[in-house]
C-alpha cells in the first residue's frame, strides 16, 4: 500500500515516491552535515535523507517549494558573502544597495513541508497536538496550506524569530528543533535555523502570545520573552549604519 501524508486531499497515484525531507536540490556534492535533528550532528550521504512518506504525484506538485527553498539558500549565502567582501572595503557615505526578492509563501509551505517529512521520520509514538494523530497523518488543515489549497492562517505561519538590535550570523545548513505543546506533547511546530536566519514555523490553532518559546540557544519569545514577527518582510543589512543590502520576502 502507498504511504502519502497527502492522501486527504485526494488525487493519490498507486507509485510510492522516495522523497527527500531535507530538500537534495539545496546543496552540492553527495554529503551533507546535519544538525538538530539527533542529539549529535552527523555527515551523511544525501541519499539517507529519504523517506516513503508520499505518492509520486503529490511529491511532484510540491517541486516549485524546493526550488524556492534552494534560490532563498544560495541568496543568503551571497547575501552574507557581499557583506563579509564590503566590510573589508573603505567606509562609503553610502552604498549602491542590493536588493533581492523572495516568496515568503513558497518558503512557508516548503518549512512546513520539511517539518512534515522529518516528523515522519523522527516522530515514533509521537502525535500532532491539532488533531491528536500520528505523524504520518498531519492535520488536513496543513496539507492543505502546503499544498497552496489555502493559506496559513494566523497564529498558524511561519515568524521570524529576531529582537530588536539583533544581528544575522551566517551558518551554513539548516537546524530543526520539534516543538511540543507544554499538556499533550502533541507538535505544534518548530524552530528552524535556514542558513544562519533563525525562523518559528507554528503548526498549531492555540494563540502563539500565550506561549514562551525556547530556542536551541536559550533565547526565549513569549510573554516574558522577545516578541516573534509574523510573516516577515523585509530583512536589512547595513554597515556602520549605511544600508548595504535588503531581502524582501514577499506575501
Amino acid at each position: 500500500m502507498v504511504k502519502c501524508w497527502a492522501r486527504t486531499l485526494g488525487g493519490c497515484s498507486n507509485i510510492q515516491s522516495r522523497e527527500h525531507y531535507l530538500s537534495q536540490s539545496l546543496w552540492e556534492g553527495n554529503t551533507i552535515t546535519v544538525k538538530g535533528l539527533w542529539e549529535e550532528e552527523r555527515t551523511i550521504g544525501l541519499g539517507s535523507l529519504t523517506a516513503k512518506n508520499l505518492c509520486r504525484k503529490h511529491n511532484e506538485i510540491l517541486s516549485p517549494l524546493d526550488s524556492e527553498a534552494k534560490k532563498i539558500f544560495h541568496i543568503i549565502g551571497e547575501l552574507y558573502r557581499l557583506q563579509d567582501v564590503r566590510l573589508k572595503l573603505k567606509p562609503k557615505k553610502f552604498w549602491t544597495v542590493k536588493r533581492y526578492h523572495v516568496s515568503g509563501r513558497l518558503f512557508e509551505r516548503w518549512a512546513a513541508k520539511f517539518i512534515v517529512g522529518c516528523f515522519y521520520v523522527l516522530g515514533k509514538n509521537k502525535h500532532w497536538h491539532l488533531t491528536q494523530t500520528g505523524p504520518l497523518e498531519p492535520p488536513p488543515q496543513i496539507s492543505e496550506a502546503i499544498f497552496g489549497h489555502q493559506q496559513f492562517k494566523k497564529p498558524m505561519g511561519l515568524y521570524l524569530a529576531y529582537d530588536v538590535g539583533d544581528r544575522h550570523y551566517y551558518d551554513d545548513g539548516v537546524k530543526l528543533a520539534p516543538l511540543f505543546h507544554p499538556d499533550d506533547h502533541g507538535l505544534v511546530g518548530g524552530n528552524l535555523e535556514f542558513q544562519g536566519f533563525r525562523f518559528l514555523l507554528w503548526l498549531a490553532g492555540d494563540d502563539l502570545k500565550a506561549f514562551n518559546v525556547p530556542t536551541p540557544e536559550g533565547r526565549i519569545f513569549g510573554p516574558d520573552g522577545s516578541k516573534l514577527m509574523y510573516h516577515p518582510g523585509h530583512a536589512r543589512f547595513s554597515i556602520s549604519k549605511i544600508l548595504s543590502q535588503v531581502l524582501t520576502l514577499e506575501w
